[in-house]
């Protein structure tokens, strides 16, 4: 018995020794891996971490507020609503504006300064209107208007331009070693095209999210509520204005940014062009398409309702003119040019389920705050805290469904699993089931808070305003966790999705893209409270039904859900459908 215990302790031990030094040297070789990809960082990078900080800030603590700031200058609540959620469409038209303006002429240094230049200007006079004028609500809410419309230009050049100029400068640039030693010193004035950019994303998404993090728990320490207005504007500027002379200092650093061309304007013209040649017959064979490197027939993505566009590509032989001459004045164009703008329409179907959850996401920034102001507040759970606890939430999010939903798929044995098109969605378009998980999740953020609106309106009728309320801003806490959640959720799955079905040179557009559809949601959010004000809007929150509100954008997102799910199905099974074509999330 002895000596079958000890054999037993003995193999025991050897298997422990073996086992434990590979598990330690690839936990170590991962830990490495990981570092070493992330942790990369350049001399360029200080200047611009600190902008990135000072956009996360100032949102925290002054444009999150917005809603607040209106409301307390004694503007009705439907008028309030109606500013900031305008605003917000507008933020959206901006973007485009100023990254067109970036790619086609000045680069997006310059953008990006110009930019920043009208976020401060913007902030110093919030800060003279709240120093001067803090008695004179006229003169302070013409003021406030300006400033937001100053605000929205300096955020507008956040995600497409710095996004794109800080990936830039997180590339592994290799020097020219057959340079003279006096342009061997010079910075390149574009990166080599053989870099790998999935690795400077990747970096690019790391840096952006600690920065953002440091700026916004920064506001909450830093930055007072709605009752310091003169304070926090004060703290807004000066973060703003030192960050963007830091960044303006660091040009010596920075990889050029000459202006390479704007996207959107080929993709006019190729619309153009196909709507022109609209008469001409389809192509007979391969050969009919100008440059058509692929040699298929159907231009891909084959979409019958877009198929007219592929005569953007074709030849036209009745013409005396050259193919070359034809490209010249804008009726012909490069089959590789019509397959990005095909690419790009082939995301409306998607883009069409986005605008109810620009109605779910807009109560975030007026209704879930003006609720906080009504609340007792909470000495930890204040208004900042719980912005930063929906920053939190949206941030950590992707990380968490990669984690156990993705990681849970990729162990499912995928040959079992019917019909096929779910097998293909399941392995090829988690961004997809992402979404759909998001979505779901608006339902249940619309029935909580209609839930906790319903209780305060409740209270209000039986004991009226009375301090203290027995409510407390704690009660708010699921709401701001799962709007953060929905977002985080959706806007990942979808910036995965995009960057994935179009070219290259529109990948910095991505956000520009995803947000107009959401903005959409904001203006229908404006109309919409402007249609039922004076029904369940009114001028105090007290007054107003906010909960019935609630109930009619959870019923809203139930039926957005069902028609996601088609979308969904629908690219799915158009995945299945492609065979062996070249499928581009699979290559990816």
């Amino acid at each position: 018995m002895a000596t079958s215990v000890q054999r037993n302790l003995v193999s025991l031990i050897i298997n422990f020794q073996l086992v434990r030094p590979s598990w330690f040297f690839s936990a170590l070789c991962r830990v490495t891996g990981y570092v070493k990809l992330h942790l990369y960082f350049t001399k360029a990078v200080f200047f611009i971490l600190g902008l990135i900080s000072s956009h996360s800030f100032v949102n925290n603590a002054v444009v999150f507020l917005w809603m607040d700031y209106l409301i307390d200058l004694g503007q009705s609540l439907p008028l309030a609503t109606i500013a900031v959620n305008v605003q917000e469409g507008l933020y959206v038209i901006c973007t485009f504006l100023i990254a067109n303006i970036a790619d086609a002429y000045t680069g997006p240094y310059k953008a990006i300064v110009f930019s920043t230049a009208s976020y401060a200007f913007g902030l110093l006079l919030w800060f003279l209107a709240n120093r001067f004028w803090g008695n004179s609500s006229s003169t302070v809410i013409i003021l406030l208007y300006l400033m937001m419309l100053l605000a929205t230009v300096g955020k507008a050049s956040q995600d497409p331009c710095l996004k794109a100029f800080l990936r830039d400068q997180l590339v592994e640039h290799e020097p020219n070693l057959n340079a003279d030693k006096d342009q061997a010193d010079e910075v390149p004035s574009k990166p080599d095209i053989s870099i790998d950019y999935d690795k400077a994303e990747v970096r690019r998404k790391f840096w952006w999210r600690i920065a953002s993090t440091v700026g916004t728990v920064s506001s909450v320490i830093m930055a007072g509520g709605s009752d310091q207005r003169m304070m926090t504007s004060a703290f807004s500027f000066s973060v703003m204005a030192l960050a963007g002379l830091t960044f303006a200092l660091g040009k010596g650093f920075y990889y050029s940014d000459k202006p390479t061309g704007s996207p959107l304007i080929v993709i006019y013209r190729v619309l153009k062009a196909a709507f022109v040649k609209r008469h001409l017959q389809p192509a007979r064979e391969p050969n009919d398409y100008y440059m058509n490197d692929s040699g298929g027939l159907l231009l891909l993505p084959d979409i019958r309702i877009i198929r007219w566009l592929d005569k953007a590509a074709l030849l036209e032989t009745s013409k005396s003119l050259s193919a070359e001459e034809q490209e010249q004045k804008g009726r012909l164009f490069p089959v590789r040019d019509v397959q990005r703008v095909k690419q790009l329409l082939a995301m409306v179907p998607m883009w069409t389920a986005l605008p109810i959850h620009g109605l779910v996401l807009a109560t975030g920034s007026t209704f879930f705050v003006v609720q906080s102001e009504s609340l007792y507040s909470d000495p930890v759970f204040s208004i900042n805290v719980l912005f930063l606890l929906q920053g939190f939430v949206t941030v950590i999010v992707p990380y968490v469904h990669d984690f156990l939903v993705s990681g849970l798929i990729k162990k499912l044995p995928m040959h079992h699993v019917r019909p096929v098109w779910i097998q293909k969605l399941l392995k090829h378009r988690v961004g997809l089931v992402r979404i759909a998980i998001g979505i779901a999740c608006s339902i249940i953020c619309c029935m909580v808070s209609m839930l906790v609106e319903t209780r305060r309106l409740n209270l209000i009728k039986t004991r009226g305003d009375a301090e203290p309320f027995p409510m407390s801003t704690v009660c708010l806490v699921p709401q701001f966790f799962l709007i953060g959640l929905v977002e985080g959720l959706v806007a990942d799955g979808l910036a995965d999705f995009y960057n994935i079905h179009v070219d290259e040179s529109l990948e910095h557009y991505e956000s520009p893209f995803n947000e107009s559809a959401i903005g959409v949601g904001k203006f229908l959010s404006a109309a919409l409270v402007l249609t039922l004000s004076g029904s369940w809007f009114h001028d105090t929150l007290n007054t107003s039904h906010l909960d019935k509100y609630y109930k009619l954008l959870g019923i809203l997102s139930s039926v957005n859900l069902c028609f996601y799910l088609l979308v969904m199905y629908a690219y799915a099974w158009k995945a299945l459908q492609e065979n062996g074509s070249p499928d581009p999330e699979v290559s990816t």
